[in-house]
């Protein structure tokens, strides 16, 4: 069978480092899958998969790599190539080029659509799962398919290198250090391998940054009272902050430099998506943006805070609003109520954008916030519960484990031979 996997990348490297993901793990678990993709954005693919060319049809790792936008190679090779499944991922929509060969009216072969929608924890995404939708030919078939964080949607995706990364940390620090090497020498990785490390007198606390362009002015305000208020109590506690290029490396590094370089900063090369999960399972702390960092700082069992993607009228708090409350029972079983209220309260200001006027849901969503806290003083308060919010990230990240794999939950609504399941 072959499985076109369809990415419009609108965010430079959530959209397709989800699709990257789902296509390595489909192939981890069925190697006999022909896997294309059809990227518009081949320059943002190949930041994270080194090998990538900007050419219109390719072959990387044994899949057929193809550019959305040249139309006429695109459907020379589907013509040759015809897929039975489709998906669509993050509502991206079908290139004309592509609509022209699934609608042809003297098309005779059955073609399964699946819309992989957005990751949100909002409570509509379990009613959403599964559900199907019509196309104007009934040989085009549709179904809606909900990532997520309960039993009720598709769940996370579960590759082999993050879970290696997850369960063995020397694998995580070996592959981390061997792609910071390849990229920048053998010095910043040398430097990275002891910051990881296990031995030394020095209590290194390392926080990754990767956000969107805003005022990180409150974000490093807070990690350095943060050390200073850990240096009272440990003279060798020492932070490091790992900074990712970018949309936010430049506001992180001018609001560094505004405070006097209070900590140590390590400008990171662009890594594959493989060095950039350990990174994140390594770190005590993330600073995390979007839609595939955020699935794995989930995932991770370490305390994170999360620039949720910007939306008009402030909608993106609606969607930060959900997650918080996904995770209050979580607090609740540690029993750190006035925790979650401090996590929740962050999030929700670490969120809001400056002068925009909202609209009445993310008006509803801020509903028991304090939206006038200092975002800095909010940061450094969930910063201060670190200990605490490292249980409460374990068990919520272990539970997603528990729901299962997106890509096997995937494989079941494509194999099903259940009509009111699958196609």
């Amino acid at each position: 069978m072959r499985i076109t996997l369809l990415c419009k990348v609108v965010d430079n490297y959530g959209d397709i480092g989800f699709v990257y993901r789902l296509s390595r793990n489909l192939a981890e678990r069925n190697p006999a899958l022909e896997i294309t993709l059809v990227v518009s954005n081949l320059e943002s693919f190949s930041a994270m998969a080194p090998g990538i060319k900007n050419v219109p049809v390719q072959k990387f790792r044994g899949w057929d790599i193809l550019d959305w936008n040249a139309k006429n190679d695109c459907m020379d090779f589907f013509k040759e190539n015809p897929s039975t499944v489709i998906l669509e991922c993050f509502q991206c929509g079908r290139p004309e080029w592509l609509d022209e060969i699934l609608f042809d009216k003297g098309r005779t072969q059955t073609v399964q659509i699946v819309n992989v929608e957005y990751l949100t924890a909002e409570k509509w995404a379990d009613d959403f799962h599964l559900l199907k939708s019509g196309t104007r030919s009934s040989l085009v078939k549709k179904i809606n398919f909900m990532p997520g964080f309960t039993k009720k949607t598709g769940g996370l995706v579960l590759d082999m290198d993050f879970m290696e990364s997850l369960s063995d940390r020397k694998s995580a620090i070996k592959k981390l250090v061997s792609c910071v090497e390849e990229k920048s020498g053998s010095c910043p990785a040398k430097m990275i391998a002891e910051m990881f490390g296990d031995g030394g007198e020095k209590k290194f606390f390392n926080v990754t940054v990767f956000a969107y362009q805003k005022n990180l002015d409150p974000v490093v305000f807070a990690l350095a009272e943060f050390q200073r208020q850990q240096k009272k109590l440990d003279p060798d506690f020492t932070l490091n902050v790992f900074a990712a290029p970018g949309l936010s490396f430049e506001c992180f590094e001018k609001s560094w430099k505004k405070f006097d370089c209070p900590f140590s900063m390590v400008p990171l090369p662009y890594l594959s998506q493989t060095a950039w999960d350990a990174l994140l399972v390594l770190c005590d702390f993330n600073f995390i943006r979007g839609e595939d960092s955020f699935s794995r700082a989930c995932l991770s069992g370490k305390a994170f805070m999360w620039n949720a993607y910007r939306q008009d009228e402030e909608f993106q708090l609606v969607k930060v609003r959900a997650f918080v409350d996904l995770t209050e029972k979580f607090f609740m079983e540690e029993n750190c109520s006035e925790a979650f209220e401090d996590y929740r309260d962050a999030m929700m200001v670490y969120n809001k954008s400056p002068d925009a006027a909202p609209c009445p849901d993310a008006i509803d969503a801020a509903t028991g916030c304090d939206m006038g806290k200092d975002e800095g003083k909010a940061i450094l308060h969930v910063l201060e519960n670190f200990s605490r919010q490292g249980r409460v990230f374990q068990t919520f990240g272990k539970s997603l484990i528990s729901n299962g794999n997106l890509s096997e939950n995937l494989e079941h609504l494509i194999f099903s031979k259940d009509q009111n399941l699958g196609f």
